[in-house]
């Protein structure tokens, strides 16, 4: 009997040596990395912060390093790591969106919702974004900080449509007061920092609605009645 169990455990030994060595084999190094984002990124300067990940053990990989490795990219806010066995990573990217510009040193400085810089332009330059002006701020390791009034405006507009982002040439927060420019059109008050999610659908209602039409004037400081004065 005692011979039985030895050979039974020898087998089992064995066995779990075998499982070790192919948990440890060449068959799980990561060969490849799949990056998925709703927009182009330049995948080249990705793969400059994930070149040392190649050859790990798909098994070990330290997902927390690499998500941090890859958030050090100013246009990331967010990364999901999925793993395809045996040798593939797929990498899901959220993008930081441009929502708004401010105008320091005689530039353009393009900016997301939670202050990341994006981008420096020059005055002249076109940029399809609404400018933020009357609001304190401060830098701060390539970041730009908001009071909290312009924080509720900036995720707004993190939240709207391109399209409908677009139509805004400025905003000036004024005597306690928004106030909203139009590229096409005339000015918009919103009345201060309430229900600002509200006037700004009801605002995109009033837009659609009056396409051919020109606005002179919009008040939205009380939502129940928006005025609205045509040209």
């Amino acid at each position: 009997m005692e011979k039985k169990y030895q050979i039974v455990l020898m087998l089992l030994f064995f066995i779990f040596l075998t499982f070790l060595s192919f948990l440890f084999s060449p068959f799980f190094h990561i060969r490849d990395f799949v990056f998925h984002s709703r927009t182009e990124m330049n995948k080249n300067e990705l793969r400059l912060s994930i070149n040392k990940f190649y050859g790990d053990n798909l098994l070990f990989l330290n997902e927390v390093e690499l998500k941090n490795d890859l958030l050090k990219h100013n246009l990331i806010s967010s990364v999901q790591i999925e793993k395809s066995y045996p040798s593939t990573v797929h990498v899901v990217i959220e993008e930081r969106k441009a929502v708004a510009w401010l105008e320091n040193n005689n530039q353009k400085l393009i900016f997301s919702a939670d202050g990341i810089i994006l981008a420096e332009k020059d005055l002249t330059a076109d940029v399809n974004l609404p400018q933020l002006a009357g609001f304190a701020y401060y830098f701060d390791n390539h970041k730009v900080f908001f009071p909290l009034l312009a924080e509720d405006v900036l995720n707004i507009f993190n939240d709207l449509r391109p399209e409908y982002l677009g139509k805004f040439k400025k905003i000036i927060y004024q005597d306690d007061v928004y106030k909203l420019y139009l590229r096409e059109g005339g000015g918009v008050n919103l009345g201060r920092d309430e229900k600002l999610e509200d006037k700004f659908a009801i605002l995109n209602s009033i837009l659609n609605n009056n396409r051919e039409a020109e606005i002179d004037y919009i008040n939205l400081q009380v939502i129940k009645h928006p005025v609205i004065k045509l040209k």
